[in-house]
């Protein structure tokens, strides 16, 4: 006759000894020709037991009551940006150099990929080291249908290089 298992003690046992004794219970019916059939229904005072949470978890998400929409975490406020977003150059980097290395020119070469040819300029340095912009667009007329676009930086090196067609208005 087999003995009968209480719920008081399923919760006595720790999580070893309950696999131990689920793997032996089944060991029993195993060698019948058919698994032992499967109730539908819980048995009773089991529907509320609690198993503790799992070391490490994360806690249980605590659904709403239908219809109530759920609140979500407030937002971390931005900082503020200063001056225009939308180009406010006053508070941009001005001119560290001394007023002298801002007078004279600077030799530049640069090379149209439509022309294939290679010019060399003499650039006033202040076009380029008295603008608040860090990368300085410089356009070169050369050719009457089309022209080279040069970006700048503070060295006088070409980050980039464009040429455009050249549109006369009527």
């Amino acid at each position: 006759m087999a003995e009968k298992v209480t719920r008081a003690d399923l919760q006595k046992l720790d999580k070893h000894q309950l696999i131990t004794f689920i793997l032996s219970y089944v060991a029993k019916g195993a060698g019948e020709e058919k698994p032992p059939a499967c109730n539908a229904a819980t048995p009773p005072g089991f529907d509320d037991i609690k198993l503790p949470a799992k070391p490490g978890a994360a806690p249980c998400i605590k659904v709403g009551a239908p219809g109530v929409p759920l609140k979500p975490p407030p937002m971390p406020k931005t900082p503020p940006i200063p001056g225009d977003a939308c180009g406010d150059f006053s508070k941009r980097k001005k001119i560290i150099a001394s007023p002298d290395l801002v007078v004279g020119e600077k030799r530049i070469f640069v090379k149209c990929e439509r022309c294939d040819k290679t010019f060399i300029i003499d650039l006033p340095k202040s076009l380029v080291l008295s603008n608040p912009l860090e990368i300085v667009p410089v356009t070169i007329l050369h050719h009457p249908e089309h022209a080279l676009t040069v970006y700048l930086d503070q060295n006088f090196e070409s980050r980039r290089d464009y040429v455009s067609e050249i549109f006369h208005l009527k």
